[in-house]
């Protein structure tokens, strides 16, 4: 698991498909609020169109205008991987669920074991300077 942002975007006005992916884009810090279709909106619909199919995808199958160069989509592939949404299995790249309900839960899971692991730092460290400063609440 890489960095996962996540930050406060105001849900989208209209109930639409494309408007759900650019929020969720824009809520993983994927990309940021434009008027145009980002990049990372449209890996997403495809990863959620190909999760409906139960197929994987390679990086040559993602097809751009202006076309991008294949190490521009394996960077953009890498985010989603380090955001959690995406999966790589051998050479194909997958939504990490089949749906996108079962993925935000796993992300979701994720988060929360991170914040247990950091809050038994947190007492081990606070543990570790009471030994070493002494207690100086008596």
């Amino acid at each position: 698991m890489g960095k996962i942002v996540i930050r406060t975007v105001d849900m989208p006005r209209q109930d639409r498909p494309d408007q759900m992916i650019k929020w969720f884009c824009e809520a993983l810090g994927l990309t940021a609020d434009s008027k145009s279709i980002s990049v990372e909106e449209q890996m997403l619909k495809k990863f959620v169109e190909a999760a409906r199919e139960d197929v994987g995808l390679s990086s040559s199958q993602f097809s751009f205008k202006p076309k991008l160069a294949r190490s521009t989509v394996i960077y953009h592939l890498n985010r989603f991987i380090d955001a959690g949404l995406v999966v790589k299995r051998g050479h194909k790249y997958y939504l990490r669920a089949a749906e996108m309900t079962r993925t935000i839960e796993e992300l979701e899971y994720d988060i929360e074991r991170e914040m247990h692991r950091m809050l038994d730092m947190a007492r081990q460290f606070d543990r570790m300077m009471i030994e070493h400063f002494g207690d100086d609440e008596k």
